[in-house]
């Protein structure tokens, strides 16, 4: 006995010695990057009431919650300067990343021990990033704050927060990430040339989505280019170049994979600084491997068509359409992937093949399609046939969760962004090519396009929206149980074809003890459009439950 704890023992320690000294290594790895670069501080001066600069390096607030960022140079300056001029949005931003995470994490030695497994986890990471981005990572992390060092260095952080879009897809094939892209040309649009539209649809907290930045990049090498992001973040979610090559990307079903690759938005960028045309976009794509599934919706002016390459850890499938428009919601389309077993239920049991056939079903609709066009179905909150399924519903084109909307005509490179709330804000012009021409930012330099500004949908801001906002103030308050069975009353009237409105006044009338009623509810949720299979089988779990109970009485 004495033998085997003995044994134990020496395992323990020696496996501990090891993970310490993992730990060590990989520290002094991320330690080692501040020797590579050599900077000095720079004022920052103030061009107009809303603009700052550091040299040619400018950001301007456009309006609440909108703002434009102009960076240039090499890797570690763009990082840098961009650093320094978003500072209070990359803090705002990590606040709104680690009050979330303390949700899910809520003991601090926890916390702890999460610092070591990222440590570990960096390692691989560390070494799938390419330098150019390593570089300008670093220089993005030096206007981090120290008070998350509890986590991980300022440097780690900014890092892992590139792959922030894997790990949310890794962590739940989640939910948090349910986009909707799509794009058209040919008879589809009135000149025939290509429209691609997007909703990135990744959702953190309300908190997340309240600040965009339209970021312009002027690099040393390859070409400019625009990409949508916020506060902390140099990956590319959407983005267009100069040769009016767009990137949109989707998350798909992917298989829990804890070894670290490559960030879907690093390559998305590499290919926004790099590719030309759709043959290039694809040559750099295949340069890399993920570690989750990705669906990149690449557009091209050159070819005047949009494909999607198909990523999965360790294969790339090309995926095109002989029509005039191609769609990507949530799951693979290609023969290659998309008949298997796992993806056919991907299709079916979520809400991805739901969102497909409305978004086709809209496409259908009318024989063509222009911007304001587009984007009136980024807004559309209904299911197929026009049906009321509630706002918030999974299964909409719009879920009211996402963080921006999106629509570029590659020829002309320009596009039209969201302003808050969602998409059912104005949507705002930008013209690449004025961009470009015009890199060092004069005063009162009108960064905006007002001939392409889009009106707000005026009508749901005015009635559905106040309704669904009291909505879910009501149901934040009912997860408290700070609510009465009039508050309840209320919150299923505001949002009457939502199936969770029913599924929370079950919830509502189990605590309270009120089987019958909870039944009742429970039972009307189960009729209404759910998103998922998953999701109706939790509810048909309460509902069994909740019947259970009812007969053993």
């Amino acid at each position: 006995m004495k033998r085997l704890i003995k044994w134990i023992s020496l395992t323990l320690l020696s496996l501990f010695v090891i993970v310490a000294g993992l730990i060590v290594y990989i520290n002094s790895i991320f330690k080692n990057e501040s020797k590579k670069y050599v900077y000095k501080e720079y004022v920052i001066e103030k061009v107009d009431s809303n603009t700052i600069c550091i040299g040619n390096n400018w950001l301007r607030q456009e309006q609440h919650g909108l703002y434009t960022l102009y960076i240039e140079g090499k890797p570690f300056e763009r990082g840098f300067f961009a650093g320094r001029l978003t500072q209070p949005l990359i803090l705002k931003q990590e606040l709104t990343f680690v009050k979330q995470l303390k949700k899910i994490v809520r003991s601090k030695y926890y916390l702890t021990f999460l610092k070591f497994l990222i440590a570990i986890f960096d390692l691989k990471l560390y070494q799938s990033i390419p330098n150019e981005s390593k570089a300008e990572i670093y220089g993005l992390s030096l206007s981090a704050s120290d008070s998350f060092n509890y986590i991980a260095t300022n440097y780690q952080r900014i890092l892992n927060y590139q792959a922030a879009h894997d790990l949310g897809h890794m962590l739940s094939n989640m939910g948090m990430v349910g986009c909707t892209s799509f794009g058209i040309w040919n008879e589809k649009t009135p000149d025939g040339n290509l429209l691609i539209g997007r909703n990135f649809d990744f959702y953190i907290s309300e908190e997340f989505a309240e600040d965009k930045i339209v970021a312009f990049v002027n690099p040393d090498s390859g070409y400019f280019h625009s990409f949508i992001t916020w506060g902390g973040m140099m990956g590319a979610v959407s983005g267009m170049n100069e040769k009016g090559l767009t990137v949109t990307i989707n998350a798909a079903n992917s298989d829990i994979n804890i070894k670290a690759a490559t960030p879907v938005s690093i390559v998305a960028r590499q290919i926004l600084q790099y590719a030309a045309d759709i043959e290039e976009a694809v040559k750099i794509a295949s340069k890399f491997d993920i570690f989750v599934s990705e669906l990149f919706l690449i557009g091209s002016a050159a070819d005047n068509k949009a494909v999607i390459i198909e990523k999965r850890p360790g294969s790339q499938i090309v995926f095109t359409e002989d029509d005039n428009y191609i769609i990507s919601t949530n799951h693979f389309q290609s023969v290659q992937n998309g008949f298997s077993v796992k993806s056919k239920e991907q299709q079916s049991n979520t809400a991805s093949d739901y969102r497909f056939e409305r978004v086709k079903e809209c496409l259908s609709s009318q024989n063509r399609f222009n911007a304001s066009d587009l984007i009136n179905i980024l807004r559309d909150t209904l299911g197929i046939n026009n049906t009321s399924i509630g706002l918030g519903n999974e299964k909409a084109i719009n879920q009211l969760i996402g963080h921006h909307s999106i629509i570029f005509y590659p020829k002309e490179r320009i596009f039209w962004v969201s302003t808050s709330p969602y998409q059912v804000g104005h949507f705002v012009g930008y013209n690449l090519k004025e961009i470009a021409a015009n890199k060092k930012l004069e005063p009162n330099f009108n960064t905006l396009i007002d001939s392409m500004y889009i009106k707000p949908d005026e009508a749901f801001l005015a009635h559905a929206f106040p309704r669904y906002e009291l909505y879910l103030e009501l149901s934040k308050k009912n997860l408290v149980h700070e609510i009465d069975a009039k508050g309840i009353k209320l919150l299923i009237s505001l949002n009457p074809n939502y199936y969770n409105a029913y599924v929370q006044a079950g919830d509502y009338y189990v605590n309270c003890n009120q089987s019958a009623l909870a039944l009742t509810f429970y039972s009307k949720a189960l009729s209404c459009i759910i998103p998922s299979e998953k999701e109706y089988d939790r509810i048909n779990e309460k509902f069994t439950n909740c019947r259970k109970k009812l007969v053993s009485q």
